[in-house]
């Protein structure tokens, strides 16, 4: 009787779980190890408070003279500079209210028209006195 050899294939499949742990190990040796360096900087002094970026307040003032001259931080001004004159005013300063102070010689229509130019520019309140 004659043998027959019977070749029988084995399973070739490999066992990739040990390599896998090898590697893992491997990156946490390198990572454990590794030195990170500290990238340097300049140190800045910083202010604690917050700067403010507000105009401070101030009180528009108006003059009216007996002559019905029109007066503007103590400059003459025209009715058609007045709203002029406040937004320049405004870009500087913060304003509270407008002040006018009329002469009791002055007439009704100055008064007026310059009340009415201070409502067009901006609703503020606005105080009027009478220089004795």
């Amino acid at each position: 009787m004659v043998k027959q050899h019977t070749k029988t294939t084995a399973n070739a499949d490999v066992d990739m779980t040990p390599m896998l742990d090898i590697v893992f190990i491997l990156l946490i040796f390198f990572i454990v190890t590794t030195s990170f360096v500290k990238e340097r900087a300049i140190e800045v002094n910083r202010p604690l408070a917050k700067p403010s970026l507000e105009n401070p307040k101030k009180q528009a003032q108006f003059t009216i003279t007996e002559n019905d001259s029109i007066y503007f931080a103590n400059r003459l001004v025209t009715p058609e500079q007045i709203i002029a004159n406040l937004a320049l005013f405004a870009a500087q300063f913060e304003m509270t209210n407008v002040q006018v102070t009329a002469s009791e010689q002055s007439s009704h229509k100055t008064l007026v028209t310059l009340l009415d130019k201070i409502k067009q520019y901006q609703d503020v309140p606005i105080a009027i006195s009478t220089s004795l």
